[in-house]
């Protein structure tokens, strides 16, 4: 044994000596000793264990048996008298605590106590626990305790492993959890999407050529009279709830995201800009617009009409959430990614985020998830048809973008949409608006529409515009007519949906065949367009005024003219 030389008392001389002296302890005369102290000698010189002893309740010493020697290392020869705090200097605060408790009898263990034990020169983190006995005196009372250490490490270290492991599980877990929901809301929309995506799509083309009829026969009644005659108020009427039924039909189908888009690059700073002057109108005196732009471009390549559509949306509900006076804010940043919104996925990426933000209402916690479905809507009966926000839902979507949405009850609302910047840099500008009918002077159109009705308008208000027409009521007409004398045809003005080859396959067996004549698609829906934004040709959606068709061909006619003089 190897004790702290420490004065103690003289009833304890006799366990003191029997304990510091280790020969002695050997030798017959321990054979005098009391049979108890022989036997816990010999277990304490004989065990593989580590072990101490404290001895004495006033002045503590302290006994170590050879097994617990490496544990001290170099600490035991820096240790003078009852230095214990050396020794176990880390945790002495701990330790001094236990073994004061358990001579009172209050602890018989001290589980997993962090030393930092050097052994071989390496300082290193090791976990112990403690068990204490008593060492009772003649009347009972606690003279000394043993202590039995046992290293807990490993076992320790394992606990913990286990614990990260089961808290890495638990992480996993949730995150499959999250997934799992993530998951499932999408496919609820996804299905939600389709099923109004079909009912809308199934009867888009055949309402839009209704509507077209319709629109047209409007047009042409207003283009033809008299600007005083009385009869022109009815029409008028007619003409604006045939453009309500348009933009509802429009609205569902964005929401779908089956709207035939056409994308072109534009800045999407200038387009903003541009478009701050209709906001302002639209929102009136009351409301004070504020514009904040980079100063740099942001390229994009979107359907700049439908944009235009989504903020001037977003813009009348912000109008009609400001009771009195108020501000709407629009700001334009670039950013590097998208925040997870609605469970979907974050997106990493160059984006471009216009926020527009409003000190209105606020929209009630209770239905802001519910903001973007078709038909849902805040608003007394009449006040609104609850596809603003659809629309901007669905374009922003079908431009692989997103949209959020945070609003605070009193205070107003923030909407941001993220849409993918481009690397193009060959931006469109706006194009001027025109101020009358532009006529055709005689050029030729080859017009390729197999319903009765819309080819009959379509035929008239060509004709109106001062174009020759020649109709052919399906692809294999037209192409007889081109093989025949495809140089009198100044432009191909072609429907999408019709039996047999479709008008996009006429398209680009056209395009490939008579490269220099200029095309121009029309639908009032159509999944090819909708599959295939990227198609290349100009597309006039129905139902179209004829203004919108005066424009179209001019544009068309100028591109042959430009092939023209460059052949």
């Amino acid at each position: 044994m190897h004790p702290f030389p420490l004065p103690v008392s003289a009833p304890d001389q006799l366990a003191y000596r029997l304990l510091q002296d280790s020969d002695w302890a050997r030798s017959p005369a321990a054979a005098h000793a009391p049979c108890e102290l022989r036997t816990l000698l010999a277990m304490i010189l004989d065990s593989p264990e580590p072990l101490w002893i404290a001895w004495g309740q006033s002045e503590k010493a302290f006994f170590f048996n050879d097994a617990y020697l490496p544990m001290l290392g170099d600490k035991l020869h820096g240790a003078m008298g009852n230095r214990l705090d050396v020794v176990w200097s880390d945790v002495w605060a701990d330790v001094e605590h236990a073994i004061d408790a358990a001579f009172a009898g209050r602890s018989r263990s001290f589980k997993n106590l962090p030393l930092m034990m050097d052994r071989d020169g390496t300082l290193r983190e090791t976990f112990w626990t403690f068990s204490y006995s008593p060492l009772r005196d003649a009347s009972g009372a606690v003279a000394g305790i043993i202590c039995v250490v046992s290293e807990q490490t490993e076992r320790v270290i394992e606990r913990d492993l286990h614990s990260r492991q089961v808290a890495a599980i638990t992480e996993q877990a949730r995150e499959a959890h999250l997934e799992l929901v993530r998951a499932r809301e999408q496919l609820r929309q996804s299905q939600k999407l389709e099923a109004i995506g079909q009912l809308t799509g199934g009867v888009a083309h055949d309402f839009n050529n209704l509507l077209q009829v319709i629109t047209g026969s409007v047009d042409m009644l207003l283009h033809t009279w008299p600007a005083e005659d009385p009869r022109r108020r009815y029409v008028q009427a007619i003409g604006n709830a045939s453009d309500r039924a348009t933009r509802l039909t429009a609205q569902l189908l964005a929401f779908s995201r089956r709207q035939s888009l056409s994308p072109e690059v534009f800045d999407l700073c200038e387009s903003v800009q541009a478009l701050s002057d209709i906001i302002t109108t639209v929102l009136g005196a009351r409301i004070q617009v504020s514009v904040n732009l980079p100063d740099r471009p942001l390229p994009v390549l979107l359907d700049r009409t439908q944009l235009d559509t989504a903020l001037i949306n977003i813009a009348v509900n912000a109008r009609d959430a400001i009771d009195g006076h108020g501000t709407v804010t629009i700001d334009v940043e670039q950013v590097t990614a998208v925040p997870s919104v609605r469970f979907a996925a974050p997106l990493k990426g160059d984006f471009a985020a216009i926020s527009v933000t409003d000190t209105g209402s606020g929209i009630d916690p209770g239905v802001v998830d519910r903001i973007f479905e078709p038909f849902f809507t805040t608003k007394g009966i009449g006040a609104g048809t609850g596809l603003g926000l659809s629309q901007v839902f669905g374009f922003v979507k079908q431009s692989e973008g997103e949209v959020d949405v945070k609003s605070e009850a009193g205070v107003g609302t923030r909407f941001t949409l993220y849409l993918p910047l481009t690397r193009s840099s060959e931006t469109v500008a706006r194009p001027a608006a025109q101020a009358g009918l532009l006529h055709g002077h005689g050029l030729c159109v080859l017009v390729v529409e197999d319903n009765v009705d819309v080819a009959e308008f379509a035929v008239g208000a060509l004709r109106e515009l001062d174009y020759e027409v020649v109709l052919a009521r399906n692809a294999n007409e037209a192409l007889a007519e081109l093989e025949q004398d495809a140089m009198r045809f100044h432009v191909m003005f072609s429907d999408v949906v019709m039996p047999g080859t479709n008008g996009l396959e006429l398209a680009r067996h056209v395009r490939d065949r008579f490269p220099d004549l200029p095309i121009i698609l029309t639908s009032g829906y159509s999944e090819l367009l909708a599959r295939d934004p990227g198609h290349g040709f100009t597309l006039l959606r129905k139902p179209y005024s004829l203004k919108q068709l005066a424009v179209v061909m001019t544009e068309a006619a100028g591109q042959r003219d430009v092939a023209a003089m460059r052949a």
